[in-house]
């Protein structure tokens, strides 16, 4: 093993820049890295209710007639669903490079960076909505090798559980391109004025001989991404709980004094949520910044010159 291992001599330099910059506390600088954070930190859950068998006892009177005249609102609905989708995922994908040279420059602003990268954030779009249908079209195909081996009953069911674990396995490993492709790939991109693909080969130029690092590296940057996602979570929900309080408060008395229907009660959700949404993008600003910065003092450590950030 090498003497020095990036992934772990890296840690305090990230963590000492990362207070530097957000301590002490300038609200501008905040509130432009919680942008960031919107579109590169992380994704909002949806609840599942796939597992929910609807029966038509569910459905409103009528609603099984009316479907042909409301199915173009339906389709127009999704389309638009997916429109926004797609600009959400290019902005994040700009703002990965926004987000590097903003810290390479030490100004942290959003626009003076935005126009100049847009090509660049469109090309990692493109390659990652490639991976992406890379991976849903191998596992379906997967799935369907299967059932086709086992039959359409309980035999494919067993095997596409027996194959369960590739499945992860390979989610995993494509789980860890995204992740080495954020972390240094859109840095040498930038350093170079290069494309994704001409990233990877500078980078694997880079890494040759250096495999360990990497490796110790990717399982690092997981389990601390772990534990930060969890820490993360934890003082979020703390932070949301607090700020309901009041809330909950005045919906109680709402109902006591007025005998508030439920309509008036669900409208003290909109205020909240403006409440609490910037509030949970600022809770995210330390942990976003902290492992932008470690990814780019590993690069630094592996091929110093692709040192990015200023001394």
């Amino acid at each position: 093993m090498a003497e020095d291992t990036y992934a772990f001599s890296r840690l305090d330099g990230a963590f000492q820049r990362t207070k530097s910059l957000l301590w002490p506390i300038k609200w501008g600088v905040w509130l432009r890295l919680a942008l960031i954070a919107l579109f590169v930190g992380g994704g909002v859950s949806i609840p599942n209710t796939s597992g929910y068998d609807f029966g038509e006892g569910d459905l409103p009177p009528g609603f099984a007639e009316s479907l042909p005249d409301i199915a173009p609102l339906i389709v127009a609905f999704v389309l638009v669903v997916l429109a926004i989708a797609l600009i959400w995922w290019i902005i994040g994908t700009v703002l990965q490079f926004v987000f590097v040279d903003m810290l390479r420059a030490g100004d942290i602003h959003i626009r003076p960076f935005f126009g100049e990268r847009l090509g660049k954030g469109v090309r990692l779009f493109l390659f990652q909505v490639a991976l992406t249908l890379i991976l849903i079209l191998a596992m379906m195909a997967f799935i369907l090798m299967l059932i086709g081996i086992g039959g359409a009953g309980i035999g494919g069911a067993a095997l596409i559980l027996v194959f369960i674990p590739i499945i992860l396995v390979a989610a995993l490993l494509f789980g860890i391109v995204f992740l080495l492709t954020t972390d240094f790939v859109v840095p040498i991109m930038i350093h170079e004025d290069c494309g994704v693909i001409e990233g990877w080969r500078r980078l694997f130029a880079t890494i040759s001989g250096q495999y360990w690092q990497i490796v110790v590296y990717i399982v690092t940057r997981l389990v601390l991404g772990l534990v930060a996602a969890i820490a993360q979570a934890v003082v979020i929900i703390l932070a949301l709980l607090i700020i309901a309080i009041p809330f909950v408060l005045v919906g109680i008395v709402l109902l006591a004094a007025i005998q508030a229907n439920i309509v008036l009660l669900l409208a003290l959700l909109i205020p909240y949520l403006v409440i609490a949404i910037p509030v949970a993008l600022l809770i995210a600003v330390p942990f976003v910044t902290f492992f932008r910065y470690y990814g780019l003092l590993v690069l630094e450590g592996l091929a110093p010159e692709y040192r990015l950030l200023p001394e």
